[in-house]
């Protein structure tokens, strides 16, 4: 299929080297059979486009035009871009968990992303979204992340669920919970972030270290004297990590959603003696038609997340607003094509 065929300049900001963004010509790529042209409208930034920026993302090494949470248009109609391609034969997409695969690529990281504005993109990987505005439909892909951790969790009704970190993934996760019947808590060293955390559904929020003492007891008296039975990561910090397993209670479920490069430490005895699940969650497996309903049903929210928008031409401004991790920052969104 090919569609939206077009031969004039495109403007793409390129990541030439850490640091440095550039906005230059390239030629518009032009669909092959399966494809389609997407004219992109909006491309929302997270901390994994900062860390690529800065140069401490190994496997994204530049030049490369970042970019993959990504809202545009094809034939007159808006869509969500799903970024992750699967080679389909290795052993997790054997089994129906392509959204591990081993050689997985993903837009704006393994290859050019949607930082541009035409991307070229297999059919079956955009989704159409009505009745949203292209700066919220961006963040689709970012709660279809949400959503895959929480359903990693297999969170029940009635059960505790605390989320570190109320960045925007952890946000989304909160609003997944509540949404779920779940008890939710939040806790973010941010007090912005952790305010946050209410208005998306959350019963309870600490803005301090998770493994402070007096906020330890305080979590642990909030899940009945026992614990959460489930907590995700979603900081991406190593000891977070220690302190979710110290946290959830015996029995219980921690997901770790946040990603980092770094080694975590961990007593091997309390994953036996507990007899903990410790899950991994990466990327999302189909999850792009729940997280659109999910963002539709809860725009309010979603478009409350959004604190700073920037036209391409600043896209170097909005790298390194998400990187310095401005707590007063949600969500940053870049205007590729000006509505």
């Amino acid at each position: 299929m090919q569609t939206n065929v077009r031969t004039a300049p495109d403007r793409a900001a390129i990541t030439l080297r850490p640091g440095q963004v550039d906005v230059l010509e390239r030629p518009v790529p032009q669909p092959q059979d399966g494809e389609v042209l997407v004219a992109v409208a909006c491309v929302s930034v997270c901390g994994t486009d900062a860390h690529i920026w800065a140069g401490d993302y190994p496997s994204a090494p530049p030049p490369l035009v970042q970019g993959h949470e990504i809202a545009g248009w094809v034939d007159g109609r808006l869509v969500a871009v799903d970024p992750a391609r699967a080679c389909g034969r290795c052993h997790a997409c054997r089994v129906g968990r392509s959204n591990a695969c081993v050689s997985s690529s993903v837009l704006g990281v393994h290859a050019d992303g949607g930082l541009r504005e035409h991307i070229v993109v297999p059919s079956g990987r955009i989704h159409p979204v009505d009745g949203l505005p292209p700066a919220t439909a961006a963040l689709i892909e970012p709660a279809s992340i949400a959503l895959q951790a929480v359903a990693r969790s297999r969170a029940e009704r009635g059960a505790h669920a605390l989320v570190l970190g109320c960045g925007p993934i952890g946000l989304l996760a909160i609003g997944a919970l509540a949404e779920r019947g779940v008890r939710v808590a939040g806790v973010d060293r941010s007090g912005a972030r952790a305010r946050r955390a209410e208005r998306f559904g959350a019963s309870a929020m600490w803005v301090a270290d998770a493994d402070d003492p007096r906020r330890r007891a305080e979590i642990l008296d909030w899940a009945d004297g026992e614990g959460p039975s489930v907590v995700i990561e979603a900081t991406g910090a190593p000891a977070a990590l220690a302190t979710a397993i110290d946290l959830v209670c015996s029995a219980g479920t921690v997901v770790a959603v946040g990603i980092s490069t770094a080694e975590a430490r961990l007593p091997m005895s309390v994953l036996p003696y507990k007899e903990l699940d410790l899950l991994g969650s990466r990327n999302s497996m189909d999850r792009f038609p729940e997280a659109a309903a999910f963002i539709a049903r809860n725009r309010g929210l979603a478009e409350e997340l959004i604190t700073h928008r920037f036209p391409l031409e600043r896209t170097q401004e909005a790298f390194a607003l998400v990187h310095a991790g401005d707590a007063g920052a949600g969500k940053v969104v870049i205007d590729v094509v000006p509505s």
